[in-house]
Formats: C-alpha cells, structure tokens, sequence
C-alpha cells in the first residue's frame, strides 16, 4: 500500500509539476470568463440559461475532456517515452497495482485543474445570479468526466505516442458529433455521463416536473443529453466500469511487453 501511495505522489508531482499544467489551467478559466461577460450583460435568468447551455457543456464537453486528454495520456505515456517504467517493472509490484495508482493519480490532476476551471465557473454564476445550487451537480460531473476521459487515455498513452491527437479526434468525432446526432449511441459518450450526473442532483426525483427550477433543468438539458437518463449512479457505474477495464487492460499489456529492457 505504501508503494501505492508513493508511485500516486510521483506521479501527481510529474503531471502537475509542469509548464504545461499553466496552460491546461488558463484553459479550464475560460468557461468561466465568458460566464462573466454574460452575466454582466444579461438578466439572471438568462444567464442561468447560458450556465446550462453554454458554460456547462464547455466545461465538461470540452475543456475537461481536453485536460483529462492530455494528463491521462501522460500518466504511463510519460514513463514509457523517457524510458523510467522499468523503474517501477523491476519492484515487486503487481502490473494492475501500477495502473490503478498511475490512473488515480492522473485522475486527481486531472480533477485539480479542470475542477478548478468548473468551481470558477460555479463561483460566478453564483456571484452574478445568486445561485449557489449547482456547484456541488458540476463538481461531481467534472469528478464523473475526467476519471471516464483518463481510463481511457491512459491505455491510449501507454500504447502509442499519438494518444493525444487520437484523444482529441475522439473528443471531435464521436463525443462531439456521432454521440449528438445519433442518440441511441449517446450513453456511451463520457462526457454526457457527467451531464446525466449534473442532471440528476439538480434535479434529484423531479425529473419531468412542470415547474420550478427542476423543469427550467428539464428544458436546458435535454439537448445536451440527447435521450440519455440523468442519474448520478448509472453515471459512477459506467465510469468505474470503465476505469476497471483500462487498469485490467494495462496489467495485460504490461505483462506482454518487457518493461526492463
């Protein structure tokens, strides 16, 4: 277990630790700026809409799918192109136990910067409207989001070093047009997991009502579900179901391949 915690505290350090994470932090703030700029110049009502509408799935649609891209990528993708991997393939460590810890811990940067992208967005829509309901609804979706985006990247990293321009292909093609258009498909973008997540406390056992801010969630929303129930548990269900996969996946490719050489 101490190994456990130790290749997650590396790990954390390595991803973080970098000039990259400068960027993928201005990245994760625009959501929020362009909140701002809305609410100055709109009602609160209208700018509640734009939350819904707009911020929302530019946070979890876009720049949390990229953030969670680009750090799951590096995880294992990292020590495989420096060539350090070996270092951890010559302890006596199980293969999953170095997945699950490299997933967890590329997990939390992940969370750490673009939730902090998400709680900015929550804090000023909550400045500006007054509305401090929703952080908690887009704090989960953001935790849903990236753990889904990151299981799969850090399978993609540790296979090729193109993880990142097939992630982003992916974010493109299938989460941004194939999974909007089709809806019997729609279940299986990661991205709307976080939003049926979102849906779900916001909304909690009303979904469907004709009234109050559950039926303004109703009308907001159902685009960007495209028939996809909300719900807070069939979200955590789908994304650990997934993390379980990618780590039972990697302890698979890292038993075939020779990490020492």
């Amino acid at each position: 277990m101490t190994r456990f915690f130790a290749i997650i505290r590396v790990t954390l350090i390595q991803l973080i630790g970098r000039r990259r994470s400068i960027g993928l932090l201005v990245l994760a703030a625009v959501p929020a700026g362009i909140l701002l700029l809305v609410g100055l110049n709109v009602g609160d009502r209208e700018t509640e809409e734009f939350f819904r509408t707009g911020a929302l799935p530019l946070v979890l649609g876009v720049t949390v799918p990229i953030i969670a891209i680009t750090l799951g990528a590096g995880s294992l993708g990292d020590e495989r192109t420096h060539k350090t991997i070996s270092y951890l393939a010559l302890r006596p460590i199980r293969r999953e136990v170095i997945a699950a810890a490299k997933l967890v811990a590329a997990w939390l940067a992940s969370f750490l910067v673009a939730g902090s992208g998400a709680f900015l967005a929550a804090i000023v829509l909550g400045a500006t409207v007054g509305s401090w309901d929703e952080m908690f609804a887009i704090m989960v979706a953001t935790a849903i989001t990236t753990l889904g985006f990151v299981a799969i990247m850090q399978v993609l990293g540790y296979i090729t070093d193109r993880a990142v321009i097939i992630g982003l292909a992916y974010l493109l093609i299938w989460e941004g047009i194939v999974t909007g258009a089709a809806s019997q498909v729609a279940t299986t973008s990661i991205w709307r997991m976080g939003v049926s997540a979102y849906a779900g406390i916001v909304a909690g056992d009303h979904w469907g009502s004709a009234l109050g801010l559950e039926a303004r969630v109703v009308a907001d929303l159902e685009d960007l579900l495209s028939g996809v129930n909300p719900g807070v548990w069939g979200a955590v269900v789908k994304v650990l179901g997934i993390a379980v996969v990618s780590v039972g996946a990697l302890g698979v490719l890292m038993r075939d391949r020779d990490l020492v050489s």
